[in-house]
């Protein structure tokens, strides 16, 4: 009899062992069946910017990267890989196309002619402030067909604003001055730089501080935040502000197919965000193109010329001869040039009278990005 008992404890022992086994694995189960479901559910993107970590533009990016997440309830997780890790300035396109990266920002017109309708920006004109330049941008491309961002989703467009002559030993006070001088410079502003008599020097802005050392160039045709960004106010002694110049201008684009496989409310979350981030990002080229210049004036020595009114005609015509010509090729290549330029000039004007202060920017600049 104490034989059957102990069996029965032994056999209920075991029973209750092998349900609590059971009840072990399929919690277990469902509890890794959930973290796979959580795991897949999160979208992991790539952010490529040739960029500094250092840089403002980097900060932006990583703070549109935090907003994301934060939007998107963890949903969507964006590693941004700033100073040209995960692909350099010039490929970022390609790379983003490819889906090397998902998500990529550079300058368009580094790549001379694979831009075509973004090359206005290299044209002479009066844009005053990267303000200008990115609101002109993004109502463009909202008129207007470009073919040559089709291979992406463009999320946003956003630039500098308009580009001064720093020079190293020589001060530009009139247009002959810029004879036989060379100038570094790069994409369809090399054709000004040409007609006003200079001598171009296309070269990546990377080197423009190691060839004004060595005299390699005499200047730098660029926008003033490089004078502090790339410390060429080091090397050059004169700043010169032209009665006309050129802008540039710089995408933030997503992979096709990666755009396409985002659910809708995701895809409005970016859109409303990259609205956002455009101003955002001008306002720090507002920034940093009126400390650049400060900087540059607080080193000893430093001059700044403004071009005269009553010498505005002999720089403004050879820069029209520039325009005609892009007018003329870009009609050729079937692109609506003409039409396309009159929206532009118009758009600038618009804007150039609702563009806030560099005060402003400044001011924003403080608040949003240096106190944090």
């Amino acid at each position: 009899m104490s034989n059957l008992k102990q069996r029965r404890s032994f056999m209920n022992r075991k029973g209750i062992s092998i349900c609590l086994w059971f009840m072990a694995v399929f919690c277990l189960s469902v509890v890794s069946f959930a973290s796979r479901g959580n795991a897949a559910d999160k979208i992991p993107l790539s952010f490529a910017t040739f960029f500094p970590q250092t840089h403002f533009h980097s900060t932006l990016n990583q703070m549109f990267a935090d907003d994301i997440k934060k939007k998107t309830g963890g949903r969507v997780e964006i590693t941004v890989y700033p100073g040209a890790t995960l692909a350099p300035p010039t490929k970022t396109y390609d790379a983003v196309a490819k889906g090397i990266a998902d998500i990529g920002m550079s300058c368009p017109l580094w790549v001379a002619g694979r831009f075509p309708m973004s090359e206005v920006f290299e044209m002479p004109s009066d844009i005053p402030s990267s303000w200008v330049t990115t609101m002109v941008y993004a109502d463009l491309f909202a008129k207007f067909p470009f073919k040559e961002y089709e291979d992406v989703h463009v999320l946003y467009l956003h630039g500098p604003g308009r580009n001064v002559l720093a020079t190293k030993d020589t001060p530009i006070k009139k247009l002959e001055d810029l004879k036989g001088l060379k100038l570094r410079t790069s994409g369809a502003t090399i054709d000004l730089v040409k007609a006003w008599g200079a001598v171009p020097r296309a070269m990546a802005m990377s080197e423009a501080y190691e060839c004004l050392s060595k005299g390699v160039i005499d200047g730098n045709f660029a926008v003033p935040e490089v004078l502090k960004g790339f410390k060429t106010a080091e090397v050059t002694k004169f700043v010169t502000i032209t009665p006309v110049s050129t802008s540039s201008n710089q995408f933030v684009v997503m992979n096709k197919k990666k755009w396409n496989s985002l659910p809708d409310d995701i895809k409005k979350i970016f859109t409303e965000l990259s609205k956002e981030y455009a101003e955002k990002q001008a306002m720090v080229w507002m920034y940093y193109d009126k400390t650049g210049l400060e900087y540059f004036k607080s080193l000893p020595g430093r001059q700044v010329f403004v071009i005269p009114a009553d010498q505005k005609e002999q720089w403004e015509k050879p820069a029209k001869e520039v325009l005609a010509k892009y007018l003329s090729d870009k009609e050729a290549m079937g692109l609506p040039a003409k039409e396309y330029v009159k929206a532009f000039q118009e758009r600038v004007a618009h804007y150039i009278e609702k563009q806030p202060s560099e005060d402003q920017a400044v001011k924003w600049v403080e608040q949003n990005i240096l106190k944090k």
